[in-house]
C-alpha cells in the first residue's frame, strides 16, 4: 500500500480526507529536519526541532538544536565533542482553527528580535490510521516557511526517525509539491539534504 499523504498550498484548506486532520498535538515531540530549501541550514547538520505544549495555552515552545557541518561526529569514547547550537522561540497560533496549523514564531533571549511564520503544508505517513479520533502514524511533515527579514520562503521536511523517509515516500513528498504548483513547486527544485551522523 503506497504511504497516506496530503498536501496544501500556502494559507488554503486541506483537501478533504476521509482520516482526522492533523492537530497540534501531533507536532508535539522531536522531529529530525532532514531536508530544506533554508540558506541558514546549508552550513549546520543534525538538526532537531521540538515542540513542547506550553500550559493553559495553545502557544507551542520550540527549540531547536544543530551542529555545525565542521563539527566532529559524536562517539562514544571520543574526548571531542561535536559543538551543539540552538534556538528557542515560541509558536503563536495565526488563528483559532486547531488545524489550520500556521503560526507565528517569536525567538526567546537575544532572538527576540526575530519572528517569522510557517505552516505546515503536507504531511503523512505509511501506516497513518485513525485511533479514536485522533490522526496517528504521521512520520513526516512538510513545514512552509514565509519570507522573512532574515531568510527568504522556503521549506523544511521534518520526520520523526532520524533517517529521514524511504525513496517511494520522498517521490510522493516531491510529487506532491509539483502537483501544488506555485511557490510549492518552485521550491522542490531548491531542496537539499541535511547530514544527519
Amino acid at each position: 500500500m503506497p504511504p497516506f499523504s496530503t498536501f496544501r498550498q500556502p494559507n488554503s484548506s486541506f483537501p478533504p480526507s476521509s482520516l482526522p486532520a492533523l492537530t497540534p498535538s501531533s507536532l508535539l515531540k522531536t522531529w529530525w529536519v532532514t531536508t530544506s530549501t533554508l540558506p541558514m541550514w546549508k552550513t549546520e547538520k543534525n538538526i532537531t526541532i521540538t515542540y513542547t505544549a506550553i500550559p493553559s495555552s495553545q502557544d507551542i515552545d520550540d527549540i531547536i538544536h544543530y551542529n555545525p557541518r565542521s563539527s566532529p561526529p559524536a562517539s562514544e569514547g571520543s574526548n571531542v565533542q561535536p559543538v551543539v547550537k540552538s534556538i528557542h522561540g515560541i509558536d503563536y497560533p495565526l488563528t483559532e482553527n486547531p488545524t489550520d496549523l500556521s503560526y507565528k514564531w517569536r525567538g526567546r533571549g537575544w532572538l527576540m528580535i526575530a519572528s517569522s511564520r510557517w505552516q505546515v503544508v503536507g504531511y503523512g505517513g505509511r501506516d497513518v490510521k485513525e485511533v479514536d479520533g485522533v490522526l496517528e502514524g504521521v512520520e513526516w511533515v512538510l513545514t512552509f516557511f514565509e519570507k522573512s527579514l532574515f531568510t527568504p520562503a522556503g521549506i523544511d521536511i521534518m520526520t520523526v526517525e532520524k533517517d529521514g523517509v524511504d525513496e517511494e515516500t520522498r517521490r510522493a513528498i516531491d510529487d506532491g509539491l509539483k502537483g501544488c504548483g506555485g511557490t510549492l513547486e518552485g521550491l522542490q527544485a531548491q531542496m537539499f539534504e541535511i547530514p544527519r551522523d
